[in-house]
């Protein structure tokens, strides 16, 4: 028996980047291998995406929030890597805690790139 982590935190884009993002993550969806992540297990993490119907002026956020095991943690990671390809200029930060407390790290998203990071050294807006 594995143990769940927390993934939770946001992508900030342009309007034009949403749909590029939701292409990203149905390719997961669809695509993901079955023998590692099966296909009721890969679209019941996929509801943690929450995709805005509208924007309000001019930055687009997209949400993601979810408990999920351990060892299933590179089917969102390796997305967020992907999206981060998708535009240098998509931002964003996610927030990992086992629930043990052991493990806390930041996913930065930063110049078309993931960073892995501790919590406490987040790079916020520089």
């Amino acid at each position: 028996m594995g143990k769940y982590i927390s993934i939770r935190g946001w992508l900030e884009c342009e309007e034009d980047d949403i749909n590029k993002v939701k292409e990203v993550c149905n390719y997961f969806t669809e695509n993901f291998p079955e023998n590692e992540l099966n296909t009721d297990k890969r679209k019941l993490y996929q509801s943690g995406w929450k995709f805005p119907d509208t924007v309000i002026n001019w930055t687009a956020y997209i949400f993601y929030g979810a408990d999920i095991r351990e060892y299933h943690s590179d089917f969102i990671k390796n997305q967020i890597q992907k999206i981060a390809k998708v535009n240098s200029e998509i931002t964003g930060y996610f927030l990992i805690d086992d629930h043990d407390g052991e493990s806390k790290v930041c996913w930065q998203v930063l110049d078309g790139e993931l960073l892995e990071t501790e919590q406490g050294k987040i790079l916020f807006n520089q």
